[in-house]
């Protein structure tokens, strides 16, 4: 079985035993994710397995006048309006029902069927790619529920490996073009706590990641687990200020930690 089939099953397992933890109560609570509860954040992750294994979304009424970036998002809260009505032990036992089928369609993937080119989230691309996208929207989804309910866990391991590596990808368009920085910027980011990692860039015609930096010009250390909320748009720049320590310039490590999202 692909490596990526793997830690999604394993995400999964996760997911399972987390889900057996939750009161409740809780899952009729807001989450972090804004409109929505934590019920709502299983309904978006059975929705999407339930689109990949082809099923249509729900024609279904969504909030009058609400916003919405693009198609997919508008996509996704018509699958979570349409299990509003789900008891939890109904969503939870739909979440089972569903991941157990996708398991059985995603073992009996072959090579030519991962290879083959369609679309996903970051534009066409191999089918292997979009299920690298499910694993760490599935671990990040974890960690939201994790954060809506106070129960820790899920911070090392594979997965979370596996996740930070899609962060570490987008390094180059955080730094280069989010953030701005001008040609001749060298910066290194040192992820403390369950993930230890430390990056080096340097910004030329592109930002891109080199092996060594002698002297950069600013150097952020920041706990992996906060560096992966503020990459994935849950924690605000301010709110996190003291968690990040920096040497060198000041402003440069702003510019960063202030543009560090990059999930939609």
């Amino acid at each position: 079985m692909d490596r990526v089939i793997e830690l999604l099953f394993t995400q999964w397992d996760a997911l399972e035993q987390l889900i057996k933890q939750i009161p409740v109560q809780q899952w009729s609570a807001p989450s972090i994710l804004p409109g929505w509860t934590n019920a709502d954040i299983l309904a978006h992750i059975i929705g999407t397995e339930l689109f990949l294994d082809g099923e249509t979304p729900p024609d279904v009424s969504l909030v009058p006048g609400r916003s919405y970036r693009n198609e997919v998002a508008r996509l996704n809260d018509r699958w979570v309006t349409s299990m509003r009505a789900l008891s939890p032990e109904e969503l939870t036992a739909k979440f089972s029902d569903t991941t157990a089928k996708r398991r059985q369609s995603l073992a009996a993937l072959d090579e030519q069927a991962l290879s083959a080119v369609g679309w996903t989230p970051v534009g066409e691309a191999p089918l292997r790619r979009f299920l690298e996208i499910r694993v760490f929207d599935c671990y990040v989804h974890e960690q939201d529920l994790r954060s809506s309910t106070n129960i820790k866990g899920g911070t090392s391991g594979p997965v979370a490996e596996f996740s930070m590596d899609e962060v570490e990808r987008a390094l180059g368009y955080i730094v280069g073009k989010q953030a701005r920085l001008p040609r001749g910027t060298t910066v290194r980011i040192q992820l403390t706590g369950d993930l230890q990692r430390t990056w080096n860039i340097e910004v030329g015609d592109r930002a891109r990641l080199v092996p060594v930096l002698e002297t950069p010009m600013a150097e952020l250390t920041i706990d992996a687990a906060v560096f992966l909320s503020l990459a994935c748009g849950r924690l605000s720049a301010s709110s996190v200020s003291d968690d990040v320590h920096v040497a060198g310039d000041h402003a440069i490590a702003h510019q960063i930690v202030e543009h560090l999202a990059f999930t939609i």
